[in-house]
């Protein structure tokens, strides 16, 4: 892909989006989140990118994956008014359904399409295929890790800034004193937590700090442990022994992750410099 084509593209999505904006705040204020959350996923898929040393073609190819991972949330909020896939419809084949049929993606060629179509109908798997080359794994691995970050970042600063997550973000769960004990659990036995799970925000907070677990560049927990939002979420939670075990798991999972970037870093270093 070149830079031109994603310009183009990033043009059209701006176009497509503004079209499910109603002037009322209430109801736009969930999207207008969505919009932003893609730019900077963009951003971070653009950043992990370069960091595994993809080639500018390569590059621009993650970034349009990163434009369109969340496509289909716009038309999912219209017809539904929740992002809650469970409740509603799954928002990566809403998304894939957007794209052939608005036919957007069809001057490009058809391997470079087709990467994009599975990176966004695997973005949000519970587990990637074994049945692909390693070529798409990669990016389907890249936007994982990406989308990840920033989903970190909108709840972090909810807590940061003591604000009200917005309804449809958090799915509409009631936020009370509670976790699911399978949650926990996955998380002391080093698991991503399922969303099957999920019965109160805590838990949604649990989850997401579980996602530690599946990450697949060591950029990604470098960035992560870097940012802070993983410990702001982890501080929102209730003081309790239970949890503080778990926050302790994730934690150190996460040191371990960004220790051995670190190492691996410095012996690159020296069998350069040697």
């Amino acid at each position: 892909m070149q830079p031109d084509q994603v310009i183009r593209l990033k043009q059209w999505f701006e176009s497509y989006t503004r079209s499910f904006m109603t002037g009322e705040g209430p109801i736009d204020s969930p999207l207008e989140l969505k919009i932003g959350h893609t730019a900077r996923v963009c951003d971070n898929i653009c950043h992990l990118g370069r960091s595994i040393e993809l080639t500018d073609g390569q590059l621009c190819l993650a970034e349009t994956i990163g434009l369109f991972h969340d496509l289909g949330r716009f038309e999912q909020y219209r017809r539904y008014r929740t992002f809650n896939d469970r409740q509603s419809t799954n928002h990566a084949a809403v998304g894939i359904d957007v794209l052939n049929q608005t036919a957007v993606l069809d001057t490009l060629p058809a391997d470079e399409k087709a990467t994009i179509i599975d990176a966004i109908r695997f973005h949000n798997a519970p587990r990637l295929p074994a049945n692909r080359p390693p070529a798409a794994l990669l990016f389907m691995r890249l936007i994982r890790d990406a989308d990840k970050l920033d989903i970190w970042k909108v709840f972090a600063d909810c807590y940061r800034y003591r604000q009200r997550p917005e309804p449809a973000i958090v799915q509409h769960l009631t936020d009370l004193p509670t976790w699911d004990q399978k949650i926990v659990k996955a998380i002391s036995e080093k698991r991503t937590a399922s969303f099957q799970d999920m019965k109160s925000l805590n838990d949604f907070k649990l989850l997401q700090l579980s996602w530690v677990f599946g990450l697949y560049y060591a950029e990604t927990a470098v960035q992560a442990k870097k940012r802070g939002d993983l410990a702001a979420i982890a501080r929102s939670l209730p003081d309790h022994p239970i949890l503080r075990r778990a926050i302790g798991v994730i934690t150190g999972h996460l040191d371990e992750a960004v220790s051995a970037d670190r190492t691996r870093t410095t012996v690159c270093q020296q069998v350069i410099g040697g």
